[in-house]
Order: structure tokens, then C-alpha cells, then sequence
């Protein structure tokens, strides 16, 4: 039998709640984690995960999330260097093996790409939804 995806998600931004939101619709074990209690409060009634107030930056706050049995991680702070950061450490400390960080910056994306890290890029994401939609050729030399 599958094993059941175990979750964590770190900042309950509006991408972060949300995402959190889907996955536990869907049925993953989901652990939403910010530090602020209100931005978790924000996922309202229909969040069917754990919630813990604390800095996802910490090992400690993230082993006591279960990190060790995460097999997803998701870093969705509003900061792409501490993104980098919680994406690192569950990486290459708790060995998570499907790390997601959100970043803008265009040199961090690369760093986590040249590291086998995913990140989650907005404006990218956006980019190819715009040529999806539209079938207008892309110029240049694209990525």
C-alpha cells in the first residue's frame, strides 16, 4: 500500500494557506507551520491538518513537526532567503526529499536548482501560464 504523503508546510502566506487548504482536501497529512497563530487561525474550519505556532526556521520547531517522517516540505515564508534556508536544512539535515521553496529572486531559483531543489517561482509559473494561454511564441532564449 501507498504511503499516505505527510506534509509541512512553513508560512501560511496566501500561496502557503492555500496550498496547505488543497492538500489536506485531498487527503495528504498536512502540518501547517508560522509563527504567527492569527495566520493559522486564517485557515479556518475547513483545514483538516495540525497547525503549530513557531519558526519554521529552527530544526527544533520542525522536528517537533515530525520532519523526520515529512515526505513533502513546502517553504512559503514571505522571504525568499528564509525559504532558501527551511529548504536547505530539510534537505540536506532531515533528508525530506521533496523540498518546494517559494523564491522570487532569479539568482536563488538558480542555487536551488544547481542544489536538485524545486523551487516554486511565481513570476515563472506566470510566464509559462501566459504562453500556455495565449499559443503566442516566446522570444529570446528563454530558461
Amino acid at each position: 500500500m501507498a504511503r499516505r504523503a505527510r506534509i509541512i508546510v512553513v508560512g501560511c502566506s496566501t500561496f502557503g494557506a492555500g496550498v496547505a487548504l488543497a492538500l489536506s482536501a485531498g487527503g495528504g497529512d498536512v502540518i501547517a507551520v508560522d509563527m504567527q497563530e492569527d495566520a493559522l487561525d486564517e485557515l479556518g474550519p475547513d483545514f483538516d491538518g495540525e497547525t503549530f505556532t513557531g519558526d519554521g526556521r529552527s530544526a527544533q520547531a520542525l522536528e517537533e513537526c515530525g520532519v523526520r517522517e515529512a515526505t513533502h516540505l513546502v517553504a512559503a515564508t514571505g522571504d525568499d532567503a528564509t525559504n532558501l534556508l527551511i529548504a536547505e536544512l530539510a534537505s540536506e539535515v532531515f533528508g525530506v526529499r521533496h523540498v518546494l521553496p517559494l523564491v522570487e529572486d532569479e539568482a536563488l531559483v538558480q542555487i536551488l536548482e544547481d542544489r536538485g531543489i524545486s523551487p516554486i517561482c511565481p513570476h515563472r509559473v506566470c510566464e509559462e501560464e501566459f504562453f500556455s494561454l495565449t499559443g503566442l511564441a516566446r522570444g529570446g532564449e528563454g530558461r
